[in-house]
């Protein structure tokens, strides 16, 4: 089957499930903690298991950290503003926050695994 072909094979079900699949993974891929002081609107959409998280700003201009860890490079990038350098009990609620993020990626990727060989012994 070509992919030309493969989505006209394809049950809607098993597309359906199959795009879950494909978004729960590309979810695992990166793990973005932001951590805000200030007065910024944001509105948070849950789609199933999916939140989506939008800032009222395209740039924060001060009292923001925001941390990105890439799960399949490795690559943790952490951005903060100067106004926070000096508040520890900011950056140790932030540091908390990334370490509880990453606390659940070994669990989540263990039952991907499964799921996987699951799918394959099908």
């Amino acid at each position: 089957m070509s992919d030309a072909e493969g989505s006209q094979d394809v049950p809607d079900d098993a597309a359906s499930f199959l795009d879950r699949v494909k978004h729960a993974f590309t979810d695992l891929a990166e793990v973005k903690v932001v951590t805000i002081v200030g007065d910024i609107p944001v509105t948070i959409d849950t789609e199933g298991d999916s939140t989506r998280t939008t800032l009222g700003k395209a740039t924060i201009e001060g009292g923001s950290i925001v941390t990105i860890v890439k799960l399949l490079d490795g690559d943790v990038t952490t951005v903060m503003s100067e106004d926070l350098v000096g508040r520890a009990e900011v950056r140790a609620a932030h540091s908390e926050q990334v370490a509880a993020s990453l606390d659940v990626i070994p669990g989540h990727l263990a039952t991907l695994v499964d799921m996987a060989e699951r799918l394959l012994d099908l």
